[in-house]
């Protein structure tokens, strides 16, 4: 989460009281190099929402749009009870802006940083993010930036997939052959930032080469090896991985694509064989 004094760095204005669409703003929730995230109420539905508006003077910026538009058009056509909800999408006085399901609970980066983690446990992630994943993988999206920070734990204990600003449209669906206070989700990104995050990218990706869901899938291993060990794949771990989750692993972090699951509804199965 980036605080709110960072955000003032950026000029931000404050927009407390202001109706923003149907949404009155009632506090902000955190700000960052591209956008602030505020805290607001369906003036119609009573609901709360997490608002995320640009700032001014990125408005006219057109890869900041196009990222604004992909996320909202990405998240919007995934109905699913593991990805975070997108209620709309629209412009406020020439500013993008998104209206989100407002979530309340730990983010996995915390998690891990709060100590390492046993299967159980990570299989009770990586399960719905494997269904996340296969939810937009069949409808030809690939996330392209699963890692800690972009998978949430509410505090109900559902898994939400954050962050779809990085997503790409393909043409088709991939084939099988192709402490104790809760944080508040901000959805906060900084501009310029390289399309992925290196330490989770699937070597292709890395190569700046076409990607598939197969690149989320190998995303997603090297964050369940990041769970269970508190490291990185790159620094190694001394510590012995069960057999049946370490077979998992290496086939999710494959560095050939082929030689990992397929799909992600294949990779689910095989975690849930696990438990």
């Amino acid at each position: 989460m980036v605080s709110a004094a960072a955000g003032a760095r950026y000029n931000v204005v404050p927009l407390i009281g202001e109706t923003i669409s149907k949404y009155r703003v009632l506090s902000e929730l955190g700000a960052g190099g591209m956008a602030t995230v505020y805290k607001a109420q369906d003036i119609y539905l009573g609901r709360l929402a997490a608002l995320k508006l640009i700032h001014d003077q990125f408005r006219d910026d057109p890869e900041i749009r196009a990222r604004f538009e992909r996320e909202g058009q990405a998240a919007s056509s995934l109905m699913h009870p593991n990805i975070c909800t997108v209620f709309e999408a629209g412009r406020w006085r020439d500013r993008p802006y998104l209206a989100m399901e407002l979530l309340e609970g730990t983010p996995l980066s915390a998690r891990i940083q709060a100590g390492r983690m046993e299967v159980p446990e990570i299989l009770k992630i990586a399960i719905p993010a494997a269904s996340a994943l296969d939810a937009a993988h069949r409808k030809g999206i690939v996330h392209r930036d699963i890692k800690p920070a972009n998978l949430f734990l509410t505090n109900a204990g559902v898994l939400k997939v954050l962050d779809f600003g990085l997503a790409k449209r393909r043409g088709s669906a991939p084939t099988a052959t192709g402490p104790d206070a809760p944080t508040v989700v901000t959805f906060v990104t900084m501009p310029g930032a390289v399309l992925g995050t290196l330490a989770y990218m699937a070597p292709e990706q890395v190569r700046g080469e076409a990607v598939d869901g197969r690149a989320d899938l190998y995303s997603l291993g090297v964050t369940m090896f990041e769970m269970f060990t508190g490291t990185l794949p790159v620094f190694g771990s001394s510590k012995p991985l069960p057999p049946r989750f370490a077979e998992v692993l290496r086939k999710l972090m494959a560095p050939v694509p082929e030689n990992r699951f397929q799909t992600a509804a294949e990779a689910q199965k095989a975690l849930e064989a696990i438990v």
